[in-house]
């Protein structure tokens, strides 16, 4: 029997009832282990996972909490209770005894726990007691400091002053203060919560010289960082100075930066909180390591309202750090760092540098570090304006070498570094004019604005332009250009463009059709001005224009503001009717392709199993679904994976929670064989599938769809359709929004699918006790696995039976629908009337998507009903 399991027999009464439990504990195995730690490890455990602790084959036993109070009895017993060793204090007063002192620690208030140290005369012995038994809790508890409630924080605090104060030696008392999970900043332990507290209770135990020792050990030991709120304080309150380091330096930065001072009360258990008031910080600060990372990520946070923006300039304005001692080491570092370790890390430097508004003198120094700047991964933490200010003084002194703009190009074209050509591309438009960027550099940005990306190259195609205004760029690549951006929304890359393909109606008429259909293009775009710009520059060469670009003309006129659309008609006349000008579908005309008939003889594992009565209804079961490839293969292309979508001028990007969505898949119906399926798909136009993506953790997006009860259904996604009829063009992503790869989806065949073996679909046709046995579930897997291996396993289909990855989804969706009142009869009638759309694989986020809806909700074309469900 175990040791626990001997503990609890002792409280098994008469009626057995904790024999369960009793037995239980006396026969396992993973009972912990005899250390207090472990025991409240596993305490801790067993009320995280109540499901785990079985009894006669039940989870959740009633009796559980009946065992947890007396697990917790067996612990205060064997932790709280164990008499210290420690010498005999009878004969002194009952409220500045030993005894009196230990109850403070068990269960009195940390400020009970200061008054009985600063009233008890404790020797050797007894301290060392006192160390014992307070290490033996604090050990006990210290995996738990996040999982603290109040009452273990507030003994946690109280352990750790006895400790601290009963250390006779300076040395072991600061040390005893960052022992394991103690100096992590965790609240509520750590030194910034405790630091009036400690700095009383050792004010008032330790004789003066005892106090100067511990002040001095503390700031020059190795846990100095750690201890800086408390020296705060001891130094305040008895006018001890000490030798400044660069741990105190840090230290120092690390409380009023990363706790917040602008948040921390100003008395009380805190330390006061004001920079101002800080005997240390004017004498600490200048021995600040910038090159450590700890320091610039802090003090260099390129959000000019972040805390440690603003506590800089409060020194630097306070006069508490000298701004031209602490300027030079801000150049002295960044150089330092961009020379010796390729500039990682500089970025942080750099946004310091700004912060103290440098001076063109000031700004001379390190000019030339600044333009190296810009080729490094932490580029975006640097303005552009700087940038910008390095790389014309370099250019104006001759001494911009090629090798760093080599180093840019590559920099922008390098694979996945689209979040970071800002600075890179600011630099490149610096040197227009100039012949340092290449023929072949030009040519490859080109390729790379208007190549696929993940992200929408902004700054690269600002640069551009400029090159262009020097006459760099040829008439084809200014016109690729235009065909890429002329509807972004920022006003200054279309406007520069439109000024571009003017010069080219001017000195080549033979490109005027191609010109002037792209101006058609630019009345998309959102503003007026842009609009206004196309419209003068289209009508001032309409005559050169072939009748198919001036009705071109005429139907693009259509989406310019209103104010705007009497002056089109004048200069181009009157657009056809809408019915005459549909945009055809995006994906292509329809091509010839056969689909071979479907092999029944897939199905035969399941129909042996089956009596003859019950094949015929299960075959009726059956349902018709479409299955699709990615990528490369011989069936049409009925639609994309990813890339932009294609939307009327009028629709706005979608979103959730203010945050665009990413187009997961676009289908165009037209090309879908829909004779083929049993839904009520439309017959023409796009549909488009929008989903959420977290920027910061791709793929964390499940519980967005049905699994987590915080989420409607539906949050996190949309499905748009857009008739065939109505006009749309290809969208820009929003700043920001990476876009998933542009893949093609082709049609694979027509296939049976079949229902979930035991499902309710088998159910309510009374075919599912054949099948409810290991060799049913056996003949459904051989089948499952036939067919993927026959028409593709890529879970990518439209309508039929969804293929779930995990377990079927229809129960739980009709039940979240219908509510918890919904009786089980209408529970499954709604879970039968729900009909997959479609599925993808989003390999981008590890997971399948199925997106369903309700029958009548798809035929009358409620596609905001749609219902999407993550498995992977």
């Amino acid at each position: 029997m175990s040791g626990f399991g001997q503990w609890l027999a002792r409280f098994v009464d008469d009626d057995g009832e904790l024999g369960d439990f009793a037995r239980y504990a006396a026969a396992d195995p993973h009972m912990p282990p005899r250390t207090i730690s472990d025991r409240i490890t596993y305490f801790t455990w067993l009320i995280r996972h109540p499901d785990t602790v079985y009894v006669d084959g039940q989870g959740q036993h009633p009796h559980l909490s009946t065992l947890m109070s007396a697990w917790k009895r067996y612990l205060h017993e064997m932790v709280d209770d164990t008499p210290p060793a420690g010498p005999d204090t009878a004969g002194a007063p009952a409220e500045h005894t030993y005894d009196a002192l230990l109850a403070a620690m068990e269960g009195g208030t940390q400020e009970t726990v200061a008054a009985q140290l600063s009233g008890t005369k404790l020797d050797a012995e007894q301290r060392r007691a006192l160390i014992i038994r307070a290490t033996d809790v604090r050990l006990a508890l210290r995996d738990q400091l996040l999982v603290f409630g109040e009452h273990d924080g507030a003994r946690y605090m109280r352990m750790t002053t006895v400790g601290f104060v009963c250390h006779t030696d300076a040395d072991a008392a600061a040390d005893w203060l960052v022992q394991p999970g103690f100096a992590a900043s965790r609240e509520p332990a750590g030194p910034v919560e405790m630091a009036a507290c400690l700095a009383d209770a050792a004010v008032a135990c330790w004789e003066p010289e005892r106090v100067a020792d511990f002040i001095r050990a503390a700031a020059t030991g190795p846990r100095a960082n750690a201890l800086y709120p408390l020296l705060i304080l001891l130094c305040r309150r008895t006018g001890i100075t000490v030798e400044p380091t660069s741990d105190l330096a840090a230290g120092c930065v690390y409380f009023y930066v990363r706790a917040g001072y602008e948040e921390l009360p100003p008395h009380g258990l805190a330390v006061t909180a004001d920079p101002r008031e800080d005997p240390l910080l004017p004498r600490v600060l200048p021995e600040l390591r910038l090159a450590d990372y700890g320091i610039y990520h802090f003090l260099g946070d390129d959000d000019p309202s972040a805390v440690g923006r603003r506590f800089l300039r409060l020194v630097l304005e306070n006069g508490l750090l000298d701004r031209d001692l602490f300027l030079r080491k801000v150049i002295q570092t960044l150089q330092q760092v961009v020379n010796e370790e390729g500039a990682y890390g500089g970025g942080g430097l750099a946004t310091m540098f700004e912060a103290l508004g440098p001076t063109e003198e000031e700004f001379a120094a390190c000019h030339e570090t600044y333009a190296r700047l810009p080729s490094i991964a932490a580029s975006d933490e640097v303005s552009g304006a700087l940038t910008a200010r390095a790389v014309g003084t370099l250019l104006r002194e001759q001494r911009l070498p090629q090798q760093l703009v080599d180093e840019w190009v590559h920099a922008i074209l390098e694979e996945g570094a689209d979040s970071f050509d800002r600075n890179c591309a600011v630099a490149i438009g610096e040197i227009a004019g100039s012949d340092l960027l290449s023929d072949d550099h030009i040519a490859d940005l080109v390729q790379f604005v208007t190549g696929t990306r993940s992200n929408r190259p902004l700054h690269v195609m600002r640069a551009l332009t400029r090159h262009a205004e020097h006459q760099r760029l040829t008439t084809d690549q200014i016109i690729a250009c235009a065909h890429e951006a002329l509807t972004w929304p920022e006003e200054d890359v279309p406007a520069a463009l439109i000024t571009h393909l003017g010069q080219i109606l001017e000195h080549e008429p033979n490109h005027a059709d191609t010109v002037l259909t792209l101006l058609a293009d630019a009345f998309w775009h959102p503003s007026r001005d842009v609009q206004q710009q196309a419209l003068i520059l289209a009508g001032e060469h309409r005559e050169r224009a072939d009748e198919n670009t001036r009705t071109r003309l005429a139907t693009e006129a259509r989406q310019l503001e209103p104010g705007l659309r009497a002056r089109a008609q004048d200069l181009f006349g009157a657009a056809p009717p809408p019915g005459d000008t549909a945009e055809p579908s995006t994906a292509g005309e329809p091509e010839e392709h056969v689909t071979p008939p479907f092999d029944m003889s897939v199905f035969d594992p399941v129909l042996r199993l089956l009596p003859d009565e019950a094949k015929d209804r299960w075959l009726s079961l059956l349902r018709p679904s479409i299955g699709l490839d990615l990528g490369d293969g011989e069936g049409p292309v009925v639609g994309h994976l990813g890339g932009l979508p294609e939307l009327p001028k009028d629709t706005s990007w979608p979103t959730w929670q203010e945050r665009p969505l990413a187009l997961m898949a676009s289908l165009d119906c037209a090309l879908l064989p829909q004779e083929e399926l049993d839904i009520p798909l439309p017959e023409d136009g796009t549909l488009l599938f929008f989903r959420y993506e977290s920027e910061e953790d791709p793929g964390d997006c499940i519980d967005l769809y049905i699994g987590g009860e915080d989420f409607e259904l539906g949050a996190g996604t949309k499905v748009l359709y857009i008739p065939a009829s109505v006009p749309t063009r290809r969208r820009p992503a929003p700043e920001g929004r990476e876009v998933i790869k542009r893949e093609p989806l082709r049609l694979n065949r027509a296939m049976l699918t079949m229902p979930d073996n035991g499902g309710l679909n088998t159910r309510d046709a009374d075919v599912d006790v054949p099948l409810d046995s290991d060799a049913g579930a056996k003949a459904f897997e051989a089948v499952g696995d036939l067919v993927h291996g026959l028409y593709g396993g890529h879970f990518m289909q439209i309508g039929g039976y969804a293929d779930w990855y995990d377990q079927p989804e229809e129960y739980l969706l009709a039940r979240r629908l219908l509510g918890p009142e919904a009786t089980e009869e209408a529970v499954r009638r709604e879970a039968s009337n729900l009909v997959l759309l479609a599925s993808f694989e989003d390999d981008s986020a590890y997971n399948i998507l199925y997106w369903l809806i309700r029958r009548e909700d798809l035929a009358a074309r409620r596609f905001d009903k749609v219902i999407p469900v993550a498995q992977g």
